[in-house]
């Protein structure tokens, strides 16, 4: 299915997620949670979030833009368009247009 030519998805090494330490933001949740006498089992998992050697995967900004901006213009283009088309039948079928009536 179409596509570009990409660089293949390269998959973390298993021993990343070993070394969340390294990572202040991970390391100050590990503190937080043990002043409160917690643990998260899990948080070796949260790595790739925070690794820059992965950034297609950086945040959650980047995963939005990814998401939404390139059916941005058309979206907002479609948009313009049905408006005018409702318009224009609302005004041959009734001689006025949504913007003329008072509610």
């Amino acid at each position: 299915m179409g596509g570009g030519h990409h660089e293949p998805f390269k998959i973390p090494n298993y021993s990343i997620y070993n070394n969340f330490r390294d990572f202040p933001q991970l390391a100050q949740h590990e503190k937080r949670l043990a002043q409160i006498g917690l643990k998260d089992p899990w948080i070796r998992n949260y790595v790739y979030l925070y690794d820059r050697k992965y950034p297609h995967v950086v945040g959650q900004w980047a995963h939005f833009k990814k998401l939404i901006l390139p059916g941005w213009k058309a979206g907002v283009a479609f948009t313009a368009a049905l408006i005018l088309v409702e318009e224009v039948y609302q005004y041959k079928t009734h001689g006025t247009t949504s913007w003329d009536a008072h509610h």
